[in-house]
């Protein structure tokens, strides 16, 4: 049996499947990012949350943001491995190269992810061929969650928001600027706290405020992340997975049309192309 994660900073998803990729069982627990996680917190939370859900795994194959350095990779296996008793070696990849074998499993294009985090890739069908550095949430990221709230909090804070939504805002969470500050600066996990007002974000985004920072994060996103891949992929398929572009597609598309790119889909999670890839296009145990 195969047990497949696909983890952002927010949350993981696993699905423990058969060769023919039906569902055994599947399983959440937090977000494992070995950037924001120790080895030990990251077996840790294995140990309690996923251990006594599987049993029997031949095989694990876990995509995750942070996954991307060597250093990160071997730091998660170690992890997995430690707590998760399994006949072969353990694979973890970066959940780029996750989305892209889900989103287009062995056909060439170009893939995004929009969730907490931000990210893109050239796929060739088999691998990465190009990648725009992704950089996290204080060098990039914009459209994502993350930076999304970042702006929204700024501009709440700075009253350059409509009032009624300033009013809204301090009534929904009902935090003062010290206390929204110091959980940025001086608590940890920064991104997830940030990327947690995304529904208020989204509640008000008929707002032309609001969508201000919707579609100007979203430019900056194919600005950043889609054109410097030049016109040469620009006529592949384009696809996105994550919880902003499946909640905003509507100002996904809006933007990507403004810059001549058509989307070719918008899923939210990329759990079943993980499980058709791994059990039908590639099967991972042979």
């Amino acid at each position: 049996m195969l047990l497949i994660a696909d983890s952002g900073s927010t949350k993981t998803d696993w699905r423990l499947v058969d060769d023919e990729g039906h569902t055994l069982n599947s399983v959440q627990c937090k977000g494992l990012n070995p950037y924001f996680l120790s080895e030990a917190e990251i077996a840790g939370i294995i140990h309690n949350e996923i251990l006594p859900e599987a049993s029997n795994i031949d095989k694990v194959i876990f995509y995750g943001a942070g996954c991307g350095l060597p250093a990160k990779v071997e730091q998660m296996k170690s992890a997995i491995e430690s707590v998760l008793p399994v006949k072969y070696p353990t694979e973890v990849y970066g959940d780029i190269l996750g989305a892209a074998r889900s989103l287009l499993q062995d056909q060439h294009g170009i893939t995004c992810i929009l969730g907490t985090g931000a990210n893109s890739c050239v796929y060739d069908g088999k691998h990465i061929i190009e990648n725009v550095p992704s950089l996290g949430f204080i060098l990039a990221d914009w459209g994502s969650g993350t930076v999304l709230c970042k702006d929204l909090i700024a501009q709440v804070l700075q009253k350059k928001l409509d009032p009624v939504i300033i009013a809204d805002f301090h009534s929904t969470f009902d935090m003062d600027t010290r206390q929204i500050l110091d959980k940025i600066y001086n608590k940890p996990q920064a991104n997830r706290f940030l990327a947690s007002f995304t529904p208020f974000l989204l509640k008000h985004s008929d707002n032309p405020s609001c969508q201000r920072i919707i579609k100007d994060n979203f430019r900056q996103f194919f600005e950043f992340y889609v054109l410097p891949y030049g016109a040469k992929n620009m006529s592949s398929s384009i696809a996105f997975t994550g919880s902003i572009a499946y909640h905003f597609s509507d100002f996904l598309h809006e933007v990507a049309e403004e810059y001549g790119i058509k989307i070719k889909n918008i899923v939210q999670h990329p759990m079943n192309g993980l499980v058709k890839y791994h059990c039908q296009t590639v099967p991972a145990i042979k």
